[in-house]
């Protein structure tokens, strides 16, 4: 086969036109490489890493924060602000009304003056002007007061603690939200470029485009630079065939091998060209899949970042605030006017209800006792008894005393008449002169029934005692 000297320059310079073509196309396929193997080898793994950092600090503040929460939460809107109102209610409030009831009942009952002494008698119309009306009060105002103090700084506690439950859910919510979109999208990602990255291979029935598409650039890669090293093999060839065509002694070059190499360049730099559009492939295949992914996998680096914040505001400076105000709010509610030391709001609100129920006690005994026995035993001592007493004196002396002064009178008259005229009249002489009489009745205690009005006042004392 004769082949000219220009048909080998000729070849040379094709060679070398092809070369460079293929480096070029090989130095931008290399770049794609390379960015794609840091897309999906080192940027989306390092993003991936902070994912699943902050999830599992969230997680673990989540767990951490929410029983607090919860037992400050019992504590503050169960234990206390509800306890307080049921205490209240039931203990605090009944006793008040059983006081107003028999205060009031005592306030509308006359007393007759006739049952006042003369000089307390303006002071004296009503049961109730006899109680310690302004030590009452002044009872009733400190209670008044303790309720409306506790009342604000429950309200107050009450309001904290909605705002702060409020904050809770919402963050409770975000959190959701977090884990939700990290357990359905950013999970399977973060165990497809693990396992993409292991030395070993990943299961075999698990599909892993990571480590597929970094596997077939790999590949690809070294199909470039086999390409790409016989190109220049073969432009090597070419030229070394044109600087030793005139000297037959040092031209070792097989031009027929190296005319068929020539013949074959298309289809070399097709096959190149083909590499090159797989990688290109490859990589908006890559960017398409980091693009699906990446904006789930920001998404929760976004929300974790945001509430590892909220939870460390919300432990740290809220919960705190709470609890203060709580403890604040404890004070305040064992707080008392008896000067009786408390531990808790209950034991305040039993020490008032202790005074008001022995308090209630004394004044319905007052005001029973006053209708059912001091009446009656007011009538008793003075008209029955009295009258007792009169009618047993009257029968005395009139009965009994009677006839022993005329019996005693008569035994003195037989005497005289048997031995008087015996006795000289310088002795003392017996006889009815000097008999013991009952001259005048001094009596004490009969002052009402022996009064004009005596008739007008028992009627009275009857008629209340008739009305009880």
């Amino acid at each position: 086969m004769s082949i000219s000297k220009d048909e080998v320059k000729a070849w040379r310079d094709n060679a070398l036109k092809k070369l460079e073509w293929a480096r070029e196309l090989s130095t931008s396929a290399q770049a794609v490489l390379e960015s794609t193997s840091h897309v999906l080898g080192d940027s989306l793994p390092k993003r991936l890493q902070i994912a699943e950092s902050n999830i599992d600090q969230v997680k673990d503040q989540h767990a951490n924060i929410t029983p607090l929460f919860e037992h400050l939460r019992v504590k503050i809107a169960d234990a206390t602000v509800s306890g307080f109102q049921s205490c209240v209610e039931k203990s605090l409030v009944p006793a008040l009304e059983a006081l107003a009831k028999v205060l009031g009942e005592l306030r509308t009952t006359k007393v007759p003056p006739f049952l006042v002494a003369p000089e307390e008698r303006k002071d004296y119309r009503h049961l109730s002007d006899f109680l310690a009306s302004s030590e009452i009060e002044l009872l009733q105002n400190n209670i008044a007061i303790y309720t409306e103090n506790c009342t604000k700084v429950l309200s107050l506690l009450k309001d904290s603690l909605q705002d702060l439950t409020h904050k809770w859910h919402k963050n409770s919510s975000t959190y959701n939200k977090a884990t939700r979109i990290y357990n359905s999208q950013v999970v399977d990602v973060q165990l497809m470029v693990r396992h993409a990255l292991m030395p070993t291979s990943p299961p075999r029935h698990e599909s892993n485009f990571v480590r597929a598409v970094l596997k077939e650039n790999l590949a690809l890669e070294q199909q470039l630079a086999g390409l790409l090293e016989m190109l220049t093999n073969h432009y090597d060839q070419c030229v070394l065939a044109v600087s030793t065509y005139d000297d037959s002694s040092q031209n070792q070059v097989n031009y027929e091998v190296l005319h068929n190499d020539t013949l074959e360049l298309p289809s070399v730099l097709k096959e190149f060209s083909a590499i090159y559009d797989v990688i290109m492939n490859n990589e908006t295949r890559a960017a398409k899949f980091v693009d699906e992914k990446l904006p789930h996998i920001d998404s929760v680096i976004s929300l974790s970042t945001g509430l590892l914040e909220e939870y460390r505001s919300f432990k740290e400076e809220e919960m705190v605030r709470l609890v203060l105000l709580f403890l604040r709010c404890e004070e305040v509610l064992r707080t008392n006017s008896l000067n009786v030391k408390s531990s808790s709001y209950k034991q305040t609100i039993d020490a008032y209800v202790d005074v008001l129920s022995q308090l209630t006690f004394h004044y319905t005994s007052f005001q029973k006792i006053y209708h059912s026995e001091y009446l009656k035993e007011l009538y008793y001592e003075q008209y029955i008894y009295p009258r007792k007493f009169l009618q047993s004196l009257n029968d005395f002396l009139n009965g009994q005393l009677l006839h022993i002064e005329e019996d005693e009178r008569e035994r003195r008259r037989d005497w005289l008449r048997k031995f008087g005229d015996f006795i000289p009249k310088q002795l003392i002489l017996p006889g009815e002169y000097n008999q013991p009489s009952v001259v005048q009745v001094i009596s004490e205690g009969l002052d009402e029934i022996q009064s004009p009005s005596a008739d007008k006042n028992e009627a009275r004392l009857l008629s209340l005692m008739a009305d009880k």
